[in-house]
């Protein structure tokens, strides 16, 4: 606890003063000149009471001496235990621009736009669970100073013949980049860091504890030379651009080719990380026994969240969607008694098309974000190895062009078929009204290629369940295709295969939903964390 120098009461940060402020007398001070006397001998670490919550294994750092009740990240409420301990001290804090109101209104804005998302998600009683935590944050500084000697390709062409002269590019080159920031903590998510970025590096501060009264803050468990290579990259991507450019300006025909590592010789690149605390109002969103997170910039108020879909509202969208196309398809019954079967079916099978090339390419994305593979802190974590994402573009490339190749083949295919359905859609519409029954055997085909090699990456997924709703839909396009072979122009039974493919299609997306609302809310971790006290709502708000 931080105390006031006037009365002894408590003293809390408050972020529209921009001070810290006495919950008794209402006195305010500078945040740098209030210190613990054992933080003032000690310049590098500070004391601080850390809180452990048993459901979750969050630990919550508090300057009182009285328990919180409640967990920011699994929503228990429960009685936290407690230890003294020394921590050592960051380089530079954020302080907190947006009150919690601003906070709640820029999450309102987010959620007008997902229509489909619980609404518990805007119920104030809700919203007011948001938490103002400090994320610890590497902050990098990256100098280049260096005499540099690289080759460059000069190309010429007479239009007869062509060849190639490589000539060497000398200079020096002096630079600074400061403030290239990345998250410290594991479990952080780099994609919701990324989503509210950026934070203002021009606007941090030095730090000192007491700006930490009344807030959360986590711990830095992800070290530094996880997103090293990052500044490196940047940098050098600036001074190869630079010295491109000088290089072109006597000579447009020159092309410089330098990797990033002789890149990082050439320029003499250096980098230094530096511990950062920034703002983010931080709400975990528990439904059953998962957990979603929502995340607000506190600098910005630039909002972002790994959004469930409420199943309710799914099945009332879909009820309402199926009666907005039923009506119009019943008059058409009656208008067009000959070919309105035939064209239920052709309405249904379009509709398939788009929702299992919409199951197939959100399972891929899902695989993606189910391996963590996109998010380095996690990576290392697992693998104990830093990930470079671009540590050689060729074989990067090479590596991304070998697994989408299915993807790459399928979507030619489709392509093909969808030009050629469209010539003869246009080509027998005045004459039948009613695609050709090559094209339906082809697309219901292709379909169900889709929908199986979605029913093999769901069963791969490790953070969630398998669902068979998919295999309605396989059976749906399977019941297609044997209609076609044995009685293509039976009106009732084309009338049964779009019911069918209808039905296949709606559990097809139930079982995408039920996917993404796994993969957005899952099962509280043991998180590392340490955070404020609950009373500090009044001045934080």
């Amino acid at each position: 606890m931080f105390a006031c120098k006037n009365c002894g009461g408590n003293i809390i940060y408050d972020i529209k003063s921009k001070k810290l402020v006495c919950k008794i007398c209402n006195s305010s001070f500078a945040p740098e000149s209030i210190t613990k006397e054992n933080d003032s001998v000690d310049y590098d670490y500070f004391e601080t009471t850390i809180f452990t919550c048993p459901q979750c294994g969050a630990k919550i750092m508090c300057e009182e001496n009285e328990a919180s009740s409640f967990c920011t990240y699994c929503s228990s409420s429960t009685v936290l235990t407690s230890r003294i301990s020394k921590e050592k001290k960051p380089d530079y804090i954020i302080p907190f621009e947006k009150t919690k109101e601003e906070c709640i209104a820029s999450f309102k804005k987010i959620t007008k736009k997902a229509i489909l998302a619980p609404n518990e998600l805007k119920d104030e009683k809700i919203l007011d669970k948001f938490k103002a935590i400090y994320v610890p944050y590497w902050y990098y500084d990256v100098s280049q100073d260096n005499h540099f000697s690289v080759s460059a390709a000069e190309m010429y062409n007479n239009g007869a013949s062509a060849f190639t002269a490589y000539v060497n590019v000398t200079g020096d080159i002096n630079g600074e980049f400061e403030g290239l920031s990345r998250d410290a903590s594991y479990n952080f998510s780099d994609d919701l860091g990324e989503r509210i970025a950026p934070f203002f590096s021009s606007e941090k501060k030095k730090f000192y504890p007491s700006y930490l009264s009344g807030f959360y803050a986590d711990v830095s468990d992800v070290p530094s030379n996880v997103y090293e290579h990052e500044a490196v990259e940047l940098a050098n991507d600036v001074a190869r651009e630079v010295v491109t450019g000088e290089a072109k300006a006597e000579n447009d025909k020159l092309k410089i080719y330098l990797s990033n590592d002789e890149a990082t010789k050439q320029f003499g690149t250096t980098v230094t990380a530096k511990k950062a605390l920034y703002p983010i109002w931080f709400m975990s969103f528990k439904q059953k026994k998962k957990i979603a997170y929502m995340t607000v910039n506190g600098q910005t108020g630039r909002a972002a969240s790994d959004f469930p879909v409420s199943i309710p509202k799914f099945l009332l969208a879909t009820i309402i969607l199926t009666l907005l196309l039923f009506l119009p398809a019943l008059g058409g019954m009656f208008l067009f008694y000959e070919t309105a079967p035939y064209m239920f079916l052709d309405v249904t099978l379009l509709l398939s098309i788009a929702a299992y090339i919409i199951y197939y390419v959100q399972m891929k994305i899902m695989q993606i974000k189910d391996a963590d593979s996109e998010d380095a802190g996690k990576f290392y974590k697992k693998y104990g190895v830093v990930y470079i994402k671009n540590k050689d573009k060729n074989e990067v490339f090479k590596k991304m062009l070998k697994d989408s190749l299915w993807d790459i083949i399928i979507g030619a295919v489709y392509v093909l078929i969808v030009i050629s359905f469209m010539w003869d859609t246009l080509s027998i519409l005045s004459l039948t009204g009613v695609i050709d029954v090559m094209f339906k055997i082809i697309l219901s085909f292709g379909n169900l290629v889709l929908a199986v090699v979605g029913f093999i990456r769901g069963g791969r997924l490790k953070n969630s369940s398998k669902y068979y709703g998919i295999l309605v839909g396989m059976i749906s396009l399977v019941i297609v295709l044997a209609g076609q072979f044995i009685a293509p122009q039976n009106k009732y039974l084309c009338i049964a295969c779009g019911m069918a493919l209808t039905l296949g299609c709606f559990f097809t997306i139930m079982d995408l939903i039920k996917y993404h609302n796994e993969l957005s809310m899952r099962q509280p971790p043991h998180l590392r964390r340490r955070g404020g006290d609950e009373i500090a709502d009044t001045y934080n708000m």
